[in-house]
């Protein structure tokens, strides 16, 4: 079964799928640093309280050491791609602009702002993320913020307090990367075949419900050719692996990337390591529908959670534990743990009906057992992108929001833990605009910060 979009409710920085206005240009295809114009928009009946100590807050928000957009790209990249003030220290503004915020006409406070902003001597090829930042008592939007799916632009609206949800922002730069909302799909006994039903988040990436602590998935990370080389073990025949932690120190196999038909499954180690994934821990696989490693769902081996727990079962209990196996009969793909520790991990891939061998890859037969990984194949205007600079050109149409608007086909709540970190949940659906690109959203109440970078 492959995942498909659904609408859910869920916490803080999650948000759905709708239309949008136009990205930023991308960047040069040999640029591995992004180049973030931030903006502080003034509207005609609503202004920003005090812009000096907005900007203060936003230059750690977006470009900090710490606790920021920066740090946590950096460390989730381990440091391949990054970010950079376009304009000086990166905050423009406050830029007023002809337009009532009443109404959160997304499209025209970004035309309107991005006019602006060329006006003032900052042209639109001098960057390459523009981030509007604005007051949201007057302006009603039913989402966090909002970011373009595989563009350039977020919409990041800040209280009378002028504090941003980091778990927000992170989550809408990663819409700008080209990440889906990420789901959970529920395969009772690790049985891969149509028994599989989508059933809310993963909780294992900021793009589904796991806050900005966690780490990006493997799937998300090979979307951006993050992981490359001797970090993946593309399994083209039956093989054993050893996996080490995705955001671990050292060498070694971080992701084994296996066929499933005309789909992939990607199988990783999560840890904790520097300041993610510390509530995350074990052995997960993830289905990548069509090879597009955008929009993974994790495969969850567990039964049917009952109402109490509102679909979703504790934290890292769908990891999947020494012993445990996935298997699709039908395409005679069968994936074994066979040993599941915090530093590594064995697992055995079985295709083709030929049983894996006992040993893992580099013990018996390195080179036959494991191969650097390529995604499925790309597009022209992919290909064309450079190894860490995987977003898309723009022109998307698609646009992710989070609102209190939308009639719920599916909805869950999440543990307490979670529940104390983002507040409320927030109410999320997928719905088409009339604009033209794409972008994403979030609720409405700050995630707690981190401290602290690492890379790998």
């Amino acid at each position: 079964m492959k995942p498909s979009p659904r609408l859910c409710l869920i916490p803080v920085a999650v948000a759905a799928a709708l239309t949008a206005a136009a990205a930023a240009p991308a960047p040069a295809a040999d640029e591995p640093e992004r180049s973030v114009q931030v903006a502080m928009v003034n509207f005609t009946d609503s202004r920003i309280p005090d812009a000096g100590k907005l900007e203060t807050a936003l230059k750690d928000n977006y470009f900090g050491d710490s606790s920021s957009l920066t740090s946590y790209y950096n460390e989730v990249t381990g440091g391949a791609t990054t970010f950079k003030a376009a304009e000086g220290d990166g905050i423009t503004g406050p830029v007023d602009i002809d337009l009532a915020a009443t109404g959160c006409d997304t499209g025209k406070i970004n035309e309107l702002t991005r006019t602006a902003l060329a006006a003032k001597g900052v042209p639109e090829d001098s960057y390459d993320h523009l981030s509007l930042v604005f007051p949201s008592e007057k302006a009603g939007c039913d989402w966090l913020a909002l970011g373009t799916v595989g563009g350039g632009t977020t919409w990041m609206p800040v209280g009378a307090d002028g504090k941003m949800s980091m778990t927000a922002l992170v989550h809408e730069f990663g819409h700008n990367f080209g990440y889906s909302h990420h789901m959970r799909l529920r395969c009772p006994d690790g049985d891969l075949g149509e028994g599989c039903k989508e059933d809310g988040n993963s909780h294992k990436t900021p793009m589904g419900g796991g806050g900005w602590e966690a780490g990006l998935t493997a799937p998300e990370l090979l979307h951006n050719k993050w992981l490359t080389g001797g970090e993946v073990a593309k399994a083209d025949k039956s093989g054993t692996y050893e996996l080490r932690p995705l955001y671990g120190s050292g060498s070694g196999v971080r992701a084994i990337d296996i066929p499933l038909g005309d789909d992939r499954l990607v199988v990783e180690l999560r840890h904790e390591s520097g300041t993610v994934d510390g509530e995350i821990q074990g052995v997960h696989a993830y289905r990548v529908p069509g090879g597009d490693y955008a929009k993974s769902a994790l495969v969850d081996p567990t039964p049917d959670a009952d109402e109490s727990t509102g679909g979703d079962a504790p934290a890292d209990a769908d990891a999947l534990k020494a012993g445990a196996t996935l298997t699709d009969k039908a395409r005679e793909v069968e994936v074994e743990v066979v040993k599941a520790g915090a530093e590594a991990a064995t697992v055995k891939v079985s295709l083709d009906g030929v049983a894996a061998p006992t040993e893992a890859a580099g013990t018996e037969k390195p080179a036959e057992a494991t191969e650097a990984a390529e995604p499925a194949e790309a597009s022209p205007e992919e290909a064309a992108a450079a190894p860490n600079d995987a977003r898309p050109e723009g022109g998307s149409t698609e646009l992710a929001e989070t609102g209190g608007d939308s009639d719920t086909a599916l909805a869950y709540s999440i543990g307490g833990g979670l529940m104390l970190a983002f507040g409320a949940a927030f109410l999320l659906k997928s719905r088409a605009r009339r604009t033209a690109t794409a972008t994403s959203a979030s609720p409405a109440a700050p995630a707690s910060p981190a401290s602290g970078r690492h890379s790998r």
